[in-house]
């Protein structure tokens, strides 16, 4: 009877710890530096000054908030993200990064970095088929990679992208032509979606910058927001808080190109569990709005320069675990 009774405790922790081993906690940031130079023009102020500070600046960054998945967007240029990668491996963190170039030597802008006990399987990147003249001068796509947890066994799917920026009114968009380039990208990412995670099998994190919103060119969101099964953490975490990451009152939106465009979150991370594997989010933080230094504007009338942040986007910084549904 001892026995019996011992042996069911012994089953009963051992599925109890199992249980609690497999809940694991991930950090994921998803930032957009916004390093466009385009013959000889910065599309985003001072693009050599935060090139070269970038480095830097992210891996102070990350060696404080910790993140296990780092996807940047808009490294342009290898130096750049070569740069990057290399301040960042001495902290642990292995890159992976599509070797595609435009005609004018522009890459896809995408860079992934994960960090153990996470590690990537196999990835693969898929340029859009359809694209916007500008949005064509750099090889924009879909990055799919299958990533687990060397501690717990664990395996999920990664969507890494970056969309064709939407001209808007307040919001609206307002070329067509451009609402039906991203509609169709949106469905070629969700059509990556289905293939790697097996129509759901397994769960999967789809990031970066969809250049569309809550109420920012909002039906082109909800094509993703609203399928069923995907979640967006923000709006499960507090769906009060806008958590902006396109801000009007950034110094380098004020003097960038698209200085009317209003505030969003346009930076995403979104959630889909499988029918065994659930995601629960547990923080969600816009971070990187302060300046860094040796980024400031210096204004045409001569006054004070002005300090500037790393980018004219904040990053998003999600911690997410993973467990049963």
């Amino acid at each position: 009877m001892k026995r019996t009774v011992r042996s069911v405790f012994v089953l009963f922790s051992f599925a109890l710890l199992t249980t609690t081993v497999s809940a694991e906690p991930y950090t994921v940031f998803t930032y957009n530096l916004g390093l466009l130079r385009v013959f000889g023009s910065d599309l985003v102020p001072l693009v050599a000054a935060r090139t070269k500070a970038a480095p830097r600046a992210l891996a102070a960054f990350v060696t404080d908030s910790k993140p296990q998945i780092i996807l940047l967007e808009e490294a342009w240029e290898d130096t750049a993200a070569d740069a990057i990668a290399k301040e960042l491996s001495p902290l642990g963190y292995v890159a992976n990064r599509p070797d595609i170039h435009s005609f004018l030597g522009l890459s896809s802008g995408l860079l992934l970095m994960v960090k153990s006990p996470l590690r990537v399987v196999d990835w693969k990147f898929t340029p859009f088929t359809r694209n916007t003249f500008t949005d064509g001068f750099a090889r924009k796509g879909v990055l799919e990679a299958t990533l687990t947890d060397d501690d717990t066994g664990a395996r999920f799917v990664l969507i890494g992208t970056h969309t064709v920026a939407v001209d808007t009114d307040n919001g609206i968009p307002k070329d067509k032509g451009q609402v039906a380039v991203i509609t169709s990208q949106m469905t070629q990412i969700l059509g990556a979606l289905a293939s790697r995670s097996q129509s759901g099998a397994l769960p999967a994190l789809i990031l970066g910058d969809f250049n569309v919103g809550p109420d920012y060119a909002d039906a082109i969101y909800r094509m993703i927001a609203d399928v069923p099964g995907i979640q967006e953490a923000p709006s499960v975490f507090n769906a009060a808080d806008p958590f902006i990451t396109w801000d009007r009152e950034n110094p380098l939106v004020k003097f960038g190109h698209y200085p009317g465009e209003p505030s969003a979150r346009i930076d995403h991370l979104f959630l889909q569990s499988s029918a065994t594997t659930g995601w629960k989010v547990l923080d969600v933080q816009v971070v990187q709005k302060d300046p860094v230094p040796g980024v400031a504007l210096n204004p045409s009338d001569k006054s004070s320069p002005i300090p500037a942040p790393l980018s004219d986007h904040y990053g998003l910084l999600t911690k997410v675990s993973l467990g049963q549904p």
